[in-house]
């Protein structure tokens, strides 16, 4: 007899090798989707801390505070984030070691042995917002550049 076609057993074989590349894909996509959300929050921070210094190199004092993207965009008129944001951003000024507890864990505050208590200094914090995939992300750059990421 010659009979042609597919067992059971090959079709669950290919079915199940199929079930694990999807496997491994989904994850790395969703891997690679949420670095790629959270590359927006450094490049805006490293675009708020150059307006800073901008800012500080014209006037000698920084802009600030901001609570949120809209303030920013008013204070900093070069700051245009793009549409579509995953993260909400905000300005916080504080001379010297005086940290604001709004400052949030991991960030050390490393700043406090570098700038005197008289010296004018900002902190940009980039907040995930709920529902996205970088929800509970909180990114933080202060005026020395110094990073939590």
């Amino acid at each position: 007899m010659n009979k042609r076609g597919f067992t059971l057993i090959e079709l669950l074989i290919v079915v199940s090798v199929i079930g694990i590349l999807a496997a491994i894909s989904i994850t790395a996509y969703i891997g690679v989707t949420k670095k790629a959300a959270r590359s927006e929050a450094y490049s805006n921070l490293q675009s708020i801390r150059l307006l800073e210094e901008q800012s500080f190199a014209e006037n000698a004092t920084y802009v600030g505070p901001a609570g949120n993207t809209a303030a920013i965009t008013a204070l900093l008129p070069g700051f245009r984030p793009g549409t579509g944001l995953g993260f909400t951003y905000a300005i916080t000024n504080a001379n010297g070691i005086g940290l604001p507890a709004a400052v949030p864990f991991p960030y050390a505050g490393s700043t406090a042995a570098l700038v005197p208590a008289t010296t004018p200094c900002f902190i940009a914090t980039a907040t995930g917002i709920a529902g996205t995939r970088v929800a509970g992300d909180v990114f933080v750059i202060d005026c020395n550049n110094i990073t939590n990421y």
